[in-house]
């Protein structure tokens, strides 16, 4: 009986090794069944080690990938990966790099690479490494180098296939007075990397940069310097396509991954951005990605979308200093392309829930205790949609140094903290950095800027409830009419379709999106294309602004290089007027670039009610931008200029500069007199 025991207990255990080593076979299959290749690579990284080779190159290494630095000038010349000797450009001098466009005022704009003249070793584990480049400005360099003290970071970790960099920039008082139009980091890549993607419906095989050479007649420059059309390219299916990098831009709160695929060694390079605190302007400025090259790009400040209507002017009296980053270079290896891309979204997730990252060694970077959390409910009261209040649902709640309502959106000194309400308008602002703030919000479906009344001062570990705050958008009285939807874009009007010969195919599989009809180059040549002779007539109660007002109030291209004022009409009918009172006509903007626009009541030729004068430097019209910049313009209309039956407003952008000039509008809106 013993010995029946003995053997069953020890076919049991045979039996359970079995089955074990089944359920981790299943698991190992279950992991690998996507075909990624993070559990391969786990297994295959090894030791951490960090050497230096020779007097100018730094080098690390996890067993995953390798990772060649200049030393002490800490540009990134190699990475060692799958089968990629380098994944960057060995033809290209600098091929990994950040680099700041400034000047001094009066002087001629200038590159800075940022490069260091000392090395350091910051931290050193078994389970990563942190580096540092740094230098420190001198007035004895002063015209040569901008004025600031660099620290650049980079940091490998054991066992992951990437490389996290970040860099603290300072500016101290009684240094010279500099503009600092765009800060970035760099990678050109090896040229086997051949397939772009930055969302799931915006990804492609890319034309490469010879495809570009307009020397050698591969391409005919367009009217926009950036932007080329193929004639004669390497590959046969861009032929009378256009390009320029401006195709692929995208909005600060969508831009967290994007990035290259080589389609012949099935390996992946992408940038992830896991927190906008550190990027300017507001979570809908928009920004490059990645374009031809191949090239990938981290935009941390620019003009982009904006202009100079941004202050990148740092006074000699103003001290500063900001942390961009830490943003992370994923490198994966899969069996496809989508495998690939679906890999990069996950490792994003993965990095944006890590935020912030407890492996970062620099007083100025504060960790997840020393940070501050903001929570509240936004309402909106408006007494011409609601007698109650309204929930601020979906609004766009943020944290952003101290300024007017809006000033937010040409803000890029400081650090900025967004969300989106949920539908109660219940929101919750987490991982803020210690300072002062003002409380920011907008919302779509509604006109103007929210700014709370008191200054929000955030402290390690606190959390600040604001309660239930209360929006009121600008509003005199009744809406008569109104043209488009307040959300800060010209989406919604009239996109035409693209000239023949210069239409592009921007998605894979020639798909067709329509939410960005927007990017295709020269639509505002359509214009002159649709309305040769006559301008645009919008009939309110008649026409469809989705089919009848175009996205873009731009010049009319009379040929030969000259342009012509246009003049819009917006034709109503009122029952009734009350000559004494006061009407108001909203009119806000979505983008302007170089535009003078001036507003006038039933007679063309009378004097201007209102005149902007020159505005906007945005440039969203010829890259590709459904807006730019939001304005929200207020006018009042006397009673004694309307009368009962059809009125007109004439909307004239006489400014000739070229096809570019132009307004977009994001909605426009007549009042009644305020009830008495």
């Amino acid at each position: 009986m013993a010995k029946k025991l003995i053997a069953l207990a020890f076919t049991l255990i045979i039996l359970f090794a079995v089955l074990t080593a089944i359920i981790g076979v299943h698991s190992r299959t279950s992991r690998n069944k996507l075909g990624i290749a993070k559990p391969e690579q786990k297994l295959a990284s090894g030791r951490l080690t960090l050497k230096k080779v020779g007097p100018n190159q730094v080098v690390v290494d996890n067993g995953i990938i390798q990772v060649t630095f200049s030393s002490p000038q800490g540009l990134i010349t190699g990475i060692k990966y799958k089968g990629f000797d380098n994944v960057l450009n060995n033809k290209i001098k600098n091929r990994g790099y950040w680099d700041v466009m400034w000047y001094e005022p009066g002087q001629e704009q200038l590159i800075d690479l940022l490069e260091g003249v000392k090395f350091n070793v910051i931290n050193q584990t078994s389970e990563h490494v942190e580096i540092s480049f740094s230098r420190a400005w001198k007035i004895s360099q002063r015209g040569s180098l901008v004025p600031l003290n660099v620290d650049k970071r980079y940091i490998i970790r054991r066992g992951v296939s990437g490389i996290y960099m970040y860099a603290v920039l300072e500016k101290l008082k009684g240094w010279p007075t500099v503009d600092m139009d765009q800060t970035r980091i760099v990678f050109k890549l090896n040229t086997k990397f051949d397939f772009m993607a930055i969302s799931d419906q915006r990804q492609k095989i890319m034309p490469s940069e010879i495809d570009r050479d307009i020397t050698n007649k591969r391409a005919n420059p367009l009217a926009y310097k950036e932007a080329v059309r193929f004639v004669n390219p390497q590959n046969r299916i861009f032929k009378g396509q256009v390009d320029d990098k401006y195709m692929y831009s995208m909005e600060n709160k969508d831009n967290k991954v994007h990035g290259w695929i080589s389609s012949d060694q099935r390996v992946g390079f992408w940038m992830i951005t896991p927190s906008d605190e550190f990027r300017v302007c507001g979570p809908l400025k928009q920004e490059l990605t990645s374009h031809v090259g191949p090239t990938t790009l981290s935009m941390f400040t620019s003009l982009h979308y904006a202009g100079k209507d941004m202050n990148t002017t740092y006074t000699s009296m103003e001290p500063w200093k900001k942390v961009y980053g830490p943003v992370f270079v994923y490198l994966n290896s899969a069996s496809s392309t989508n495998l690939l891309w679906t890999d990069a979204k996950r490792q994003m997730v993965e990095e944006v829930h890590s935020w912030p990252y407890d492996f970062v060694k620099s007083v100025d970077y504060p960790l997840h205790q020393q940070r501050g959390t903001v929570k509240g409910q936004f309402f909106v009261m408006d007494r011409y949609i609601s007698k109650s209040k309204l929930f601020g649902k979906f609004a766009f709640v943020g944290l952003a140094v101290p300024g007017e309502a809006g000033s937010w959106q040409t803000e890029n000194k400081g650090y900025q903290f967004w969300t989106t309400a949920d539908r109660m308008g219940i929101f919750t602002i987490t991982n803020v950095r210690p300072g002062s703030y003002n409380l920011y919000a907008w919302v779509s479906g509604h006109i103007g800027d929210y700014k709370y009344e008191r200054d929000i001062t955030i402290t390690p570990g606190r959390e600040i409830d604001v309660g239930a705050i209360l929006y009121e958008p600008p509003r005199i009285g009744a809406t008569l009419w109104e043209i488009g939807k307040p959300d800060r874009t010209a989406a919604e009007f009239y996109i035409p379709d693209p000239d023949p010969i210069l239409s592009t195919k921007l998605y894979l599989n020639n798909s067709y999106q329509p939410q960005d009809r927007f990017r295709q180059y020269g639509l505002w040549d359509r214009y002159t294309a649709l309305y040769p002779r006559n301008d645009l007539v919008y009939i309110v109660g008649v026409s469809d602004y989705k089919k009848d007002w175009f996205y873009a109030h731009v010049t009319r291209n009379a040929g030969n290089g000259t342009y012509q004022a246009t003049t819009w009409q917006i034709v109503f009918s009122l029952k009734a007027v009350i000559k004494t009172g006061n009407y108001t006509f909203r009119m806000a903007l979505a983008a302007a670039t170089t535009a003078n626009l001036s507003v006038r009541i039933n007679e063309p030729k009378s004097k201007p009610i209102f005149l902007i004068g020159l505005i906007g430097q945005d440039n969203a019209i010829a890259r590709h931008g459904i807006h730019g910049l939001y304005n929200l313009y207020d006018i009042n209309v006397g009673g004694n200029l309307l009368r009962v039956g059809n009125n007109t407003i004439f909307l004239t952008q006489d400014r000739r500069w070229g096809s570019f000039t132009g307004v977009m509008y994001d909605y426009l809106r007549l009042e009644s007199p305020p009830e008495v």
